[in-house]
């Protein structure tokens, strides 16, 4: 016969994956109100806060975004256009939501996305995540598109405790992220999005 104190772990773990389970659901459903075309929730931390590169003034600009940060897989299989500005869920089609981003247009070649849903105003943060070999394809085969709204390839970095990563505009962005474990994780998922091709499904 099991003691309680055997039976507790088991109990303790199954509820903390119950939690985690509830966690991902919710963080789910919320960012399909903003980004219908979310599939598949790839990593989510508690809490996240983003700061922008000034490159005039050579230095970090603390925004006011902090919250959940989640990575995301999207169904981008019926290749629309990106909406206007005015009609895009929460401007989630940007590469940020602050007044100085630069809305992205043409077609919607963004496979991932990053958020942060935000504890200090209604404006979530948002950036869209591209494999580089997209972007490559996309110069060579789509030249008119490519010339018309030129996009760079993304990179990512961690210093100074942010995972820095540089958007499809050349604009730069600071993540702070709480959890020490969960930055390098981070780090990792967004340098292996950009460095392979894109996937339908992570199982």
């Amino acid at each position: 016969m099991s003691t309680l104190s055997e039976v507790k772990p088991d109990s303790e773990s199954n509820s903390a994956m119950t939690m985690e389970f509830y966690r991902k659901a919710l963080n789910f459903n919320v960012i399909s109100r903003y980004d219908p075309k979310i599939k598949q929730l790839l990593f989510h931390t508690p809490h996240a806060s983003v700061y922008q590169w000034d490159f005039e003034k050579d230095e970090w600009n603390k925004l006011e975004y902090q919250g959940v940060l989640a990575i995301y897989l999207r169904d981008i299989s019926n290749g629309d256009m990106l909406p206007p500005k005015e009609e895009s869920i929460a401007s989630l089609n940007t590469d940020n939501q602050s007044s100085s981003g630069t809305m992205l247009t043409g077609r919607d070649i963004y496979n991932y996305g990053l958020i942060i849903l935000n504890r200090i105003n209604p404006d979530n943060f948002s950036m869209g995540i591209v494999p580089n070999s997209v972007i490559n394809k996309r110069s060579v085969f789509n030249a008119s598109e490519s010339q018309e709204n030129p996009l760079e390839t993304m990179g990512v970095e961690v210093k100074d405790d942010l995972v820095i990563i540089k958007n499809l505009k050349h604009e730069v962005f600071g993540i702070w992220i709480h959890t020490v474990a969960d930055r390098e994780n981070i780090y990792e998922l967004i340098k292996y999005l950009l460095e392979n091709d894109a996937k339908d499904s992570f199982t």
